[in-house]
């Protein structure tokens, strides 16, 4: 079997894979068989003019040259031995986001029955709760945005993007296909579910896990964890004691709480991380500045974006890009903000926003463990208006540049509402300098950028602000036996896929049977 890249057709409904690799390999398509799709993006280096862009595998009954393009093809194979015995059935896991949900699977495919605990709540009720915050800005510290059934991923555009492709997310993909996803999934280069798209999947597979003999606990807090001998002897949840035999910390980047709980009871040191902006364009102006308005968008569905640039030591880039979406409130502390992005499976919104962000370091709020914490805190009181609750503070993109404001506003899709202020007290002078810089740049390669956008603040979880320590290979938290972090709450992974591969192989290490 070859592995066949860079086969470039031009976008329509009827394609002919078996005729395109012929034509591209100068071969007859009677030497071509069993072709499969790994990869589709789209080449749109010619507005109007799109093409797909298709990696390939192909059974092909003569002997090929072989270059960057034409390989050898063989599966991905897991990596990872089930080296860790267990003898009780029940590991505890700490959060039902896409680590410990996917966590979860791994080990009931192994013959555990994990108990799950998440502070929030399940998904249907955890909706009603952050309907009720985005309508009357109520909310609930435990359920919302972040904390609750399928993680902070269920309010955003459920994307699926990974830089590494190997055997364990390839599982992850056929699971999510298993419960209910779209078997594009497998081979677009920028797979998404959508919110509402990952919410059916994500009951599906809890129903599955009750199935196999998984027990949920909501609205169930960890609030302390004991160590001694360098094994955790005992959790409290909910003021209850429990002593399992091993702990999957699956907590989310925004546990602050649990953080602070853990932060001299565990290995942990700061991160580095991103903060800056949600910039909202028309999705007309996004789709005609990168596909053209002759493209059919039935075809290639609405534009998307990828931009970096480069400030001194800062990256500044766009992050989690919601084309045909919506910016929506994502706080989990009271009297504080934070916007995320999020968009339904059909993207058909008339709005597309993106995070600006900008790269921020200890050099920028310090050396203590949770001083990027403290920042993120500090941003998000900043931006928080007494005077009107979870409004979004705004500004057009041009008067950012200007340090000014215009008496006039622009249509904006966050439904709480807005309030103009000069964005440029949000940050330090450096990091603004960078985002202007970006923006800047950004503005050269899309034409109207900058005149065309609008700023909301802030945007602060983009991942993690700590990370707790772990042995390579194992996931044992340094210097404990029995506790694993996983997840973007761990500082390792970062998104629904990386998160969810993340706990799959923690689960993967693990065997039932006697010590």
């Amino acid at each position: 079997m070859y592995l066949i890249r860079n086969i470039l057709v031009p976008v329509s409904k009827e394609i002919d894979l078996s005729r395109t690799i012929s034509n591209k390999l100068k071969i007859s398509a009677k030497h071509i068989s069993k072709i499969k799709i790994i990869r589709r993006s789209i080449d749109a280096r010619k507005k109007n003019f799109l093409k797909y862009n298709f990696t390939l595998t192909a059974d092909i009954d003569i002997n090929l040259t072989l270059d960057i393009e034409v390989q050898k093809y063989s599966k991905p194979q897991p990596y990872i031995n089930s080296s860790l015995k267990l003898s009780n059935p029940n590991p505890f896991i700490i959060g039902a986001g896409p680590a410990g949900l996917f966590a979860a699977l791994s080990l009931v495919e192994k013959g555990f029955q994990p108990y799950i605990f998440d502070r929030g709540e399940t998904i249907d009720l955890r909706a009603r709760k952050v309907e009720k915050f985005w309508q009357k800005g109520i909310l609930d510290e435990n359920s919302n945005v972040q904390f609750g059934e399928g993680g902070a991923g269920t309010f955003s555009d459920g994307k699926l993007t990974s830089r590494t492709r190997d055997f364990y997310t390839d599982q992850i993909v056929e699971y999510l296909i298993k419960f209910g996803a779209d078997e594009s999934i497998r081979y677009d280069a920028l797979p998404h579910l959508g919110t509402d798209g990952l919410r059916s999947i994500i009951i599906n597979l809890r129903k599955f896990l009750i199935e196999k003999g998984c027990k949920f606990f909501w609205n169930s807090k960890l609030e302390n964890v004991e160590i001694n001998n360098n094994r955790i002897t005992e959790v409290t949840i909910n003021k209850v004691k429990y002593s399992p035999e091993i702990l999957i910390l699956a907590i989310g980047n925004s546990a602050r709480d649990t953080f602070i709980m853990l932060k001299n009871k565990i290995e942990m040191e700061n991160k580095s991380f991103a903060v800056g902006f949600r910039i909202e364009h028309s999705q007309e102006f996004i789709n005609n500045a990168f596909y053209g308005e002759k493209t059919d968008f039935s075809l290639t569905g609405p534009a998307t974006y990828r931009l970096t640039a480069k400030y001194k030591d800062k990256g500044i880039y766009s992050f989690c890009m919601c084309p045909g979406g919506f910016i929506v409130a994502g706080s989990s502390e009271q009297n504080s903000l934070v916007l995320n992005g999020m968009s339904y499976k059909d993207r058909d919104n008339t709005f597309t926003n993106s995070a600006i962000v900008v790269t921020v370091n200890r050099n920028d709020f310090g050396y203590d463990i949770l001083d990027g914490m403290k920042f993120q805190q500090q941003i998000e009181k900043k931006c928080f208006n007494h005077s009107k609750p979870y409004f979004a503070p705004s500004q057009k993109a041009n008067d950012f540049m200007k340090n000014s404001i215009s008496s006039d506003q622009k249509l904006t899709s966050f439904k709480a509402g807005t309030f103009q202020l000069d964005l440029n007290q949000v940050f330090s002078q450096n990091i603004s300098k960078a985002i202007k810089f970006g923006l800047t740049k950004f503005n050269r390669r899309i034409p109207g950028f900058i005149e065309n956008g609008l700023l909301l603040a802030p945007e602060t979880r983009t991942s993690s602000p700590v990370r707790l320590l772990r042995e390579r290979v194992t996931s044992q938290a340094n210097g404990i036996t029995n506790l694993f972090p996983i997840g973007e709450g761990s500082g390792y992974a970062g998104g629904i896929m990386s998160s969810a591969a993340d706990g799959f192989k923690c689960g993967y290490l693990f065997l039932l049977g006697l010590k």
